[in-house]
């Protein structure tokens, strides 16, 4: 397998620093927006719905009128649908908030190959830093 060498200049380094400040700067945003995510849900008959805190926690719970023509195991049923509905609501928002760009997904086997690549590039410098130090040692006339 054919490698290429890369060269980093200081650019594509200050690159990679904005880049990765945005993202943290991001990142920290999401973070407080995250609490402040409220899930809404209802019940599939519409007799219930349900509020749950940024934490999936239970706010509230409404019931239309015609609730008390239910049993009381069909309530409860209604109230777990609308709570359950709730929370996937509130989940739903909070992975849609912290969800990365599809334009900045990598596959494994992209990132397998940019490491490997990574690997060999530094590999290589690192041998070609020990060569010339090695010269430089033998050269060095206060070895003798």
């Amino acid at each position: 397998m054919a490698w290429r060498v890369m060269d980093y200049t200081e650019d594509d380094v200050d690159k990679l620093l904005r880049d990765n400040e945005r993202e943290l700067n991001r990142l920290a945003a999401a973070a407080a927006e995250l609490q402040l995510i409220t899930g809404k849900g209802e019940s599939r008959s519409g007799l219930t719905t349900a509020v749950v805190n940024a934490d999936g926690m239970l706010q509230s719970v409404d019931f239309s009128p015609r609730v008390l023509r239910l049993d009381i195991r069909a309530l409860a049923e209604e109230v777990v649908q609308a709570v359950r509905q709730a929370q996937e609501d509130q989940g739903r928002q909070a992975q849609e908030l912290l969800a990365v760009p599809p334009s900045q997904v990598l596959g494994l086997d992209e990132i397998q190959r940019q490491f490997a690549e990574f690997q060999d590039v530094f590999g290589a410098e690192t041998a070609e830093r020990n060569d010339r130090l090695r010269r430089l040692r033998e050269r060095d006339p206060r070895d003798d």
